[in-house]
């Protein structure tokens, strides 16, 4: 007779810290292709150049392939350290919904042109002022 295996709760818990870390690796690289534009989209150019037709999007591709890598490998991580336990979810669940927030809150143009110090940067006045 088979015995039914009732999942480890740990394993949602792992899966939404790494989704989570996926979508903030994003929110990093974009903030980071915002404040640096010249080397920041170079190198995510290169990074994202094995998605088919990624010229077409830009260094966009480079930022999805830096949130595919850092949430592949947390999720591994995570699946074998968290993903064994027994947890609690509420915990895990709120805390997310907190991070996915303050994580949409911070990638709202209004909010990180104030803490990057926009139109502050380098040459981001007409005729390359400032």
């Amino acid at each position: 007779m088979r015995e039914d295996k009732q999942r480890k709760t740990g394993e949602i818990a792992a899966v939404l810290l790494s989704v989570w870390l996926g979508i903030a690796a994003i929110t990093v690289s974009h903030l980071w292709s915002y404040y640096n534009p010249i080397r920041a989209n170079q190198v995510l150019l290169k990074l994202g150049s094995w998605i088919p037709s990624w010229w077409g999007i830009g260094p966009y591709t480079g930022k999805e392939t830096i949130g595919l890598v850092v949430w592949l490998a947390t999720w591994a991580i995570f699946h074998w350290t968290i993903g064994r336990k027994d947890v609690n979810l509420k915990p895990w669940t709120i805390g997310f919904a907190i991070a996915f927030i303050a994580n949409m809150i911070i990638i709202w143009p209004t909010v990180y042109h104030s803490i990057l110090w926009w139109p502050a940067l380098p040459n981001t006045l007409p005729g390359g002022e400032g």
